[in-house]
């Protein structure tokens, strides 16, 4: 028994010392390690309302942010990629060696993808009214264009996203598993950029890591800087798959011409196609939309089903642990969502307007969420959950 032990001892430790080997002669880049964001410590706000959803549809097209050249903060953040969170040193190892595993995304991996399409999300206190306005808009832009919802986290929601004002922008690839932060830090905040952002949430990479990248633009890697090299490798073919989409110039997803230049007035990454642009961060491209809709077989022309019949008494309480917090901040009135949300606290009880709060409170209803999401349906949508009274 001994010797077995002793056996297994020595063979832990030359396993050790070659991947000890293996990453000083591949030279593992310098990038940010795990996620430096502590949520725990984060304070909560109330989830969009909305009311905020509806200000951001009448808002005008966000303007044309320029980040496609000299500064995105998609790009400056120091994590790998400029962007994506990495959990270990070893799986940034597994990731430059290129393991299926390290670097799968919710297009190859169904484990890594929402579950039917709903993304559970909290949202920091940090934020200020217009910060909160730029997110909803980008929440608006998914909601219209695709199947995925975002909605409140509940109590049953154990896998979440929360956003939060952290260092630089961030985010893992595809659903984790547990609490994942989506950091939107000090240059972050436009419309284009948390697209891309909740992109990566999603389960997409970037568009320049595709394996067939090459026939369509050309990198300088002499105008690179030395040790970002490393986040312009491709993912092959058996890593990820296209979804039967062209390349695509104009993704959110997609670096911009002077992404990790040395010289920056000398691009890094030139399209083989003239007369495009690449590295816009204003809107979801035609096929940015396409790819997420195929990846999460979202039927858009399936008509609203009727709702399912729902509890019939109404109560008055208090339906978010953090309502004590929100009224004495004073949301009581200028928050719609925390009115309905801590109607005993804000004594709200007993007025008026009991009704569904969201377009697709219908749709909902019929599949379930009255009953599966409570904690955001019985506020939401109280007429399709058969909660208003007579």
């Amino acid at each position: 028994m001994k010797t077995e032990v002793f056996v297994r001892a020595i063979g832990f430790l030359v396993v050790a010392s070659a991947t000890c080997l293996a990453e000083q002669q591949l030279g593992l880049p310098d990038v940010i390690i795990g996620d430096p964001n502590d949520p725990s410590a984060d304070e909560l706000a109330p989830p969009l309302s909305q009311e905020e959803l509806d200000a951001a549809a009448r808002q005008e097209p966000p303007p044309e942010d320029d980040v496609t050249g000299t500064s995105d903060g998609i790009t400056t953040s120091g994590f790998f990629q400029g962007d994506i969170v990495v959990p270990s040193r070893d799986h940034l190892y597994q990731i430059i060696q290129g393991s299926p595993e390290a670097q799968a995304s919710a297009v190859n991996d169904p484990k890594l993808k929402w579950p039917n399409a709903v993304v559970p999300y909290v949202i920091s206190a940090s934020f200020s009214a217009q910060e909160r306005a730029v997110i909803a808009g980008a929440v608006l832009d998914l909601h219209r264009q695709t199947c995925i919802r975002f909605t409140p986290r509940g109590e049953h929601h154990t896998d979440y996203v929360h956003i939060l004002s952290g260092e630089g922008c961030s985010s893992s690839v595809g659903r984790i598993g547990g609490v994942q932060v989506v950091s939107l830090g000090y240059g972050c905040l436009y419309h284009g950029i948390v697209l891309h952002e909740f992109m990566h949430a999603l389960g997409f990479w970037h568009e320049q890591s595709r394996a067939d990248r090459d026939k369509y633009v050309w990198v300088n890697w002499r105008n690179i800087e030395k040790d970002m090299k490393y986040n312009f490798e491709k993912k092959s073919n058996r890593l990820t798959t296209d979804l039967g989409l062209t390349y695509d110039y104009g993704s959110v997803m997609h670096y911009g011409a002077y992404a990790f230049a040395v010289d920056r007035n000398v691009a890094t990454v030139i399209p083989r196609k003239p007369g495009v642009t690449i590295g816009q961060r204003r809107r979801l491209s035609e096929m940015d939309v396409e790819g997420i809709n195929r990846l999460y077989q979202c039927n858009l022309s399936q008509p609203t089903p009727t709702p399912t019949p729902g509890p019939t008494s109404e109560t008055c309480s208090d339906d978010h642990k953090s309502c004590w917090k929100w009224v004495e901040r004073g949301l009581c009135t200028s928050n719609p969502y925390v009115s309905r949300t801590c109607r005993k606290s804000c004594q709200t009880c007993g007025s008026s307007g009991c009704g569904d709060q969201h377009q697709y409170c219908n749709e909902w209803a019929a599949s379930g969420e009255c009953t599966k999401n409570p904690d955001y349906m019985k506020v939401t949508c109280r007429l399709s959950c058969g909660l208003c009274s007579g």
